[in-house]
């Protein structure tokens, strides 16, 4: 199987940039790669980065760039909110940095009457990007302030409760640290990147070709991208639009689950390897929190949309890269161990599963979803968004009413079946062992 084309291909061969009116979905997204790629021309070398970049922004997510000084952070990152309207909110953190800062200062007024209110005009509360410089010199209390803003998009404190509006935040760091308040945080950051300084002859010289237009100062386009554009396209990525929505098989989601624990079970092992002293570097614990796993969804989504479908197919699995490793945000860098163990989880899935196991995954998984309907009263012949599912199910077990299905009817559907793959049947033992379950409680 084929590597996926770069997210940012236009559709036509060549960009078409943003001129200003309202746009559709399809013309929409080829504007959104347009504003992209125009960053490229400004940071050389940086359309892994960018591609990264423009999944964080589809998904409503933040990015972390990890890397020394002078390698361009922020002009990159002045470059890609420069592409798209809205108010930026910028800080350069320190340990001694506080919670105004980044919050609003306090209400004068009100604090004289004994309550402690932020004035949040023109702060991250109210911002719709943020720039966040050396992100992990910040205190922990501030770092604890800023989760409910990156995830939840809520700033809570006492009385005062706000939502917030921040769409995406880039945030730049020269190390990481590790404690109860920071791990957490660093967990909202669904993208991460590692820009090495190293180039060679050919990213050098576009650098400094880049650098005599610029002279190190962000490109401003003369049509920035509306907010309300990307925002459209945010709502179909994450199921939020009311018209338009990108499917994925029951398939495609358990092919996710198996790379992303794959991913985890390669890289334990290698970082156990590197730890004993023996092979090569590692590449951290492995660990993926049950928010990245879901998160991954609308990553998926997000590929499938750039490449202008309604559906997801094997090759957005790609994409799990961007979400699971650390990218290397410098194209010209040497490959890290972290891309040879996607690459490696990648491939082996994929060869592990034939159709016919894929097939039998959707039944299996149509069969879980019925049940819980089954289990909880739905009356799903009149429904009809759920007829589909109800059709196939009732071909699949040989029935031709709903009301002829009883708990025995998906135990005899689930054991009735001979499956070789051990991971597919791990999967029917596992929604044997709930019906089984379930049905002795019903009776």
């Amino acid at each position: 199987m084929r590597d996926a084309l770069n997210l940012l291909t236009p559709v036509d061969g060549r960009p078409t940039p943003y001129r200003g009116g309202s746009a559709d979905v399809p013309r929409s997204v080829e504007y959104f790669k347009a504003a992209l790629l125009s960053v490229a021309d400004s940071v050389p070398g940086r359309m892994q980065l960018l591609q990264q970049t423009a999944l964080a922004l589809l998904t409503r997510r933040h990015q972390l760039l990890i890397s020394r000084a002078g390698t361009g952070k922020s002009l990159y990152g002045e470059s890609v909110f420069g592409h798209f309207q809205g108010d930026v909110f910028k800080a350069q953190f320190s340990q001694g940095t506080r919670l105004e800062t980044i919050l609003g200062g306090l209400d004068l007024k009100l604090f004289q009457e004994g309550k402690l209110w932020h004035n949040t005009t023109r702060s991250l509360v109210t911002a719709d990007f943020a720039y966040l410089d050396e992100f992990m010199n910040a205190s922990d209390v501030v770092l604890e302030a800023l989760l409910g803003i990156l995830n939840e998009r809520r700033f809570v404190q006492g009385e005062q409760q706000e939502e917030a509006r921040l769409h995406s935040a880039l945030a730049m760091t020269n190390h990481l640290k590790f404690s109860a308040i920071s791990e957490p945080v660093l967990d909202r950051f669904l993208f991460k990147a590692s820009i090495a300084p190293q180039g060679d002859a050919l990213n050098d010289i576009l650098i400094d070709l880049a650098y005599a237009r610029h002279h190190g100062r962000a490109e401003q386009p003369d049509h920035p991208l509306p907010l309300d554009i990307l925002r459209e396209l945010s709502d179909i990525v994450t199921g939020t639009h009311p018209q338009r929505s990108i499917d994925a098989s029951h398939a495609i989601l358990f092919l996710k689950n198996e790379v992303i624990e794959s991913y985890t079970h390669l890289a334990a092992a290698r970082a156990r390897v590197h730890h004993d002293g023996s092979k090569g570097p590692g590449s951290g614990d492995g660990y993926v929190s049950p928010r990245t796993k879901a998160a991954s969804r609308d990553v998926l989504n997000a590929s499938a949309l750039l490449h202008h479908r309604a559906e997801v197919d094997r090759s957005d699995l790609h994409t799990l890269r961007f979400v699971l490793t650390t990218i290397p945000g410098n194209d010209r860098a040497q490959g890290d161990a972290g891309q040879d163990i996607f690459t490696e989880a990648l491939y082996s899935t994929l060869r592990a599963f034939t159709e016919d196991d894929l097939q039998t995954v959707q039944d299996l998984t149509t069969i879980a979803q019925t049940f819980s309907w089954f289990v909880n009263g739905t009356p799903l012949e009149a429904q009809q968004a759920h007829s589909r599912v109800v059709r196939f199910f009732l071909t699949l077990i040989g029935k031709t009413n709903w009301h002829e299905v009883t708990y025995d009817t998906f135990i005899d559907a689930l054991r009735g079946r001979e499956i070789a793959n051990p991971r597919v049947n791990a999967l029917r033992e596992s929604i044997l062992e709930d019906v089984l379950e379930l049905s002795r409680r019903a009776h």
